[in-house]
């Protein structure tokens, strides 16, 4: 059996923090947020053709928006592979954004590069089909209120 080196132990800490960091998202709204403070406060989130966002008070901000527009609640996040190489981890997901009635927004594959330093993430990088994703968040936001309202006329 191989020896672990620090290098092993780092990464290994990294691949820990950044499966903590996704499995939060899906507990509730508050505790998706909580874990944004791990992005450094110079920390870039690049998921084109998303606008890149600064630091953790960014990426909140973003939430927001998404929970206020989007109705976004949680991020199911399905962890398919995961890799690392010193500080940083390769993570192969699918994500299925949900509201808080636990209906689809939209779910998306997605693959994602984060760069840690001194225990923060200092780049974060997400690659997804950006026309499937808006296609489908337009589609279940158009006729979620639909089936709701439709719900609501039963007798």
């Amino acid at each position: 059996m191989p020896v672990k080196t620090a290098s092993d132990t780092t990464s290994d800490q990294h691949e820990l923090r950044a499966l903590e960091f996704f499995a939060a998202w899906g507990e509730s709204f508050d505790a998706m947020c909580t874990p944004f403070n791990v992005l450094a406060s110079e920390g870039v989130w690049d998921q084109r053709p998303i606008p890149k966002l600064t630091g953790p008070r960014q990426a909140m901000r973003f939430l927001r928006i998404a929970h206020r527009v989007l109705g976004l609640a949680t991020i199911d996040v399905e962890i398919l592979s995961i890799a690392s190489n010193d500080d940083v981890v390769h993570t192969a997901r699918i994500d299925r954004l949900r509201r808080a009635d636990g209906t689809l927004i939209a779910a998306a594959p997605v693959a994602g590069v984060l760069t840690f330093d001194a225990g923060k993430i200092t780049h974060w990088r997400e690659y997804f089909d950006a026309t499937g994703f808006l296609a489908q968040t337009v589609a279940t936001s158009l006729t979620h209120p639909i089936r709701r309202l439709g719900g609501s006329l039963r007798p």
